[in-house]
């Protein structure tokens, strides 16, 4: 049935198709025996052949009869191919009738016929039946006019030019059916390629969906897991400093502290990958300092390096410019997951972290960064699918240690395309592996300008300042005011955006820490209303969203800054701390 549909829609299809594609050729052709048929007749006019008087009248009343098709097609009464048609069958039996009266010579009215049916060949589309019938009429009718109605005989016809227009007549159906099948045949290939193309089109925003409801998805899980997990890192940072003072410390604790920590690495893993592949992630390229940049990244990994008894090394040129121009965070992350591999699957022995330069040009230095460790190797076999999403190495190792998403590498891969880069690997099982990449990186021999930080006051002498918060998350107002407390900073606490306002309405505050999610008015609108009535206080969107789209959003809304739950006590006082003219210590 579904081919019955399919096949019926294409030849429905393919008729208004041909319609159109044939109205300029079927109307030229109606015009032409219009105007040529009256002017031939001048020719037997020139001649002296009496014929002339009965030809003239006959083709002025064909031509009315033509007229009359051609009015009833303006009219949409008939179709183009049916005006031409029936113009044609008139034409020939007018032409017929003519043959049968008394000529001085056949030989003008056979070329005039044999032109008319090779025009009408060239211009003409018509299915093979209409030119069948205009064939088979002209074949009858012709040497039936000349034989029952004419003192000619058939011989004398046929010897005058009557056997080229017979032959015409014989070869028209094979050029209409040929220049027909041509035409039907390329609509044919244009509507199965239309055909094809709405289906990719379907499938494309099918695919279009499905991303946007992945990410979607994505997001909203964001929020749904991150709020939650920031009650729990933060309450146990809580205890654990509690616990400091403690003469027995708590091995549970730091359980607790450590797979909090590894939910939170896990999470934001998963949720990088998808900005990445999302198209979320745009480098930002601004001037660092290299030499600074690589220090604080050693300081990040001796700690790991140093619990595992490994040498952590890092080479740095000293030769590097003073001043590069690159998206450090990004360059961090990629170094970062790189390194922190390298320690991961490496028991004893070394990791070299080495940055190289090995060019340079007015413009940009080449700077080739590696990570070489002792550790384990990756098998040839395995090496292709490193780059992987979720592939790792722990099945080889059947090790608690080397757990994790396998998302870092991907990361890392997709990082290295947004620099116009890839990471190569060089590794032998049981041997160690070595990643590298190569950099063309914009730079100055200018020292990165530093900025004079305003006079703010120290963390131990804090000035009497006011703080609202807002969330409909219990946990996280009560890690947020027990955070506030041990500041002794006075704060007030709104479940939604709604009760924020009119607080903000009733009160002075200095800083307002705003969740983005909340019933009754969310913060987007609770901040414009806010925005109304204080245009310079520091709003802060608390937030569990990571997605770079609604930082956007926030930041054009009214917002002062964007930081980002779960969150650990010392990053939540350096972040709010400016705002309130405080050193963080």
């Amino acid at each position: 049935m579904k081919d019955i549909h399919y096949s019926e829609s294409f030849e429905q299809l393919w008729q208004e198709e041909a319609e159109i594609k044939t109205r300029v050729q079927n109307r030229l052709f109606c015009n032409t025996f219009l105007v040529c048929n009256p002017l031939s007749a001048i020719a037997f006019f020139l001649s002296g052949d009496p014929f002339f008087y009965t030809l003239l009248p006959a083709h002025m009343l064909s031509g009315s009869i033509i007229l009359g098709y051609m009015f009833l097609n303006y009219r949409k009464v008939i179709s183009g191919q049916q005006m031409s048609f029936y113009a044609f069958v008139t034409l020939i039996c007018f032409y017929a009738f003519l043959l049968s009266r008394p000529h001085h010579s056949y030989v003008q009215s056979c070329i005039n016929l044999t032109l008319a049916v090779i025009f009408a060949g060239l211009v003409l589309r018509w299915p093979l039946r209409y030119a069948l019938i205009v064939s088979l009429l002209g074949l009858t009718l012709y040497p039936a006019s000349i034989h029952f109605f004419s003192d000619t005989s058939l011989t004398e016809f046929f010897e005058q030019g009557a056997v080229f227009v017979m032959v015409a007549h014989i070869v028209f159906p094979f050029v209409v059916k040929l220049n027909y099948s041509k035409d039907k045949r390329e609509f044919y290939f244009r509507y199965t390629l239309q055909q094809q193309n709405d289906a990719l089109e379907r499938q494309k925003t099918i695919a279009e969906q499905a991303t946007r409801a992945k990410t979607d998805f994505l997001s909203m899980m964001s929020h749904e897991i991150r709020t939650p997990l920031n009650g729990i890192v933060g309450m146990v940072h809580l205890m654990i400093q509690e616990e400091e003072h403690s003469e027995k410390p708590n091995d549970l604790l730091n359980t607790l502290k450590f797979s909090a920590d590894h939910l939170m690495a896990v999470v934001n893993d998963v949720l990088d990958f998808n900005k990445i592949n999302s198209n979320h992630v745009i480098l930002d390229p601004q001037p660092f300092n290299p030499f600074e940049l690589f220090d604080i990244l050693k300081k990040t990994f001796d700690p790991k390096a140093n619990e595992k008894g490994i040498s952590l090394v890092c080479s740095i040129d000293p030769g590097l410019p003073a001043q590069l121009v690159a998206d450090r965070l990004r360059l961090s992350q990629v170094i970062t997951n790189l390194v922190h591999n390298a320690i991961k699957f490496t028991a004893n022995g070394s990791v070299v972290l080495e940055v190289k330069e090995v060019a340079r040009t007015p413009e940009a230095v080449t700077i080739d960064f590696s990570v070489t460790d002792t550790g384990i190797g990756i098998p040839n076999a395995e090496q292709a699918g490193i780059f992987e999403i979720f592939t790792q190495v722990r099945a080889r190792t059947h090790s608690d240690s080397v757990s994790g998403t396998g998302l870092g590498l991907a990361i890392s891969r997709e990082l290295m395309r947004l620099f116009d880069s890839e990471i190569h690997l060089e590794s032998e099982e049981g041997k160690g592996s070595r990643f590298s990449f190569r950099l063309s990186i914009p730079y100055s021999e200018q020292p990165v300008a530093v900025s004079q930080p305003l006079p703010v006051a120290v963390a131990e002498d804090i000035p009497e300042v006011r703080v609202l918060v807002a969330d409909d998350n219990k946990t996280n107002l009560v890690l947020a005011t027990q955070l506030l407390k041990r500041k002794n900073i006075l704060h007030d606490t709104a479940s939604n955006g709604q009760e924020a306002y009119e607080m903000f309405r009733q009160n002075q505050y200095d800083l307002v820490l705003m969740d983005l999610r909340m019933p009754v008015m969310d913060g987007f609108e609770s901040t414009g209303l806010i925005r109304q009535l204080d245009a310079r206080v520091p709003i802060i969107a608390l937030t569990a969203s990571a997605f770079e789209n609604e930082k956007e959003r926030a930041m054009a809304s009214g917002f002062s800054g964007y930081f980002i739950k779960p969150f650990i006590p010392q990053d939540f006082y350096d972040y709010i701390f400016p705002f309130l003219g405080i050193a963080s210590t």
